[in-house]
């Protein structure tokens, strides 16, 4: 897995807390939210946690991973990503 620099991560944190506060916002507002496109493992297992997120569109990434890892292989991993996230979500 590849380290953030210092200035990644803080681009990051930022991201995912504009990402947090638009997800309840729709959330409130009666839409169900969906999130996709750019999830891998790790983006995937962050945005789970998020409870008013009730779709990952991770087909994509799959598929690409699928080629070099066999499909059951990588629908195994991300089930067990987004399963993280989720535990993760619900503490």
């Amino acid at each position: 897995m590849r380290r953030l620099a210092a200035g990644d991560a803080a681009s990051a944190a930022a991201a995912f807390e504009h990402i947090t506060r638009a997800a309840a916002q729709a959330n409130n507002a009666g839409l169900e939210v969906h999130a996709g496109h750019g999830l891998n493992y790790i983006t995937a297992q962050k945005i789970a946690e998020l409870n008013e997120v009730v779709e990952l569109n991770i087909g994509h990434f799959i598929i690409g991973e699928a080629i070099f890892d066999g499909l059951e292989a990588a629908v195994r991993a991300m089930r067990a990503a987004m399963d993280r996230g989720r535990a993760k979500g619900a503490a």
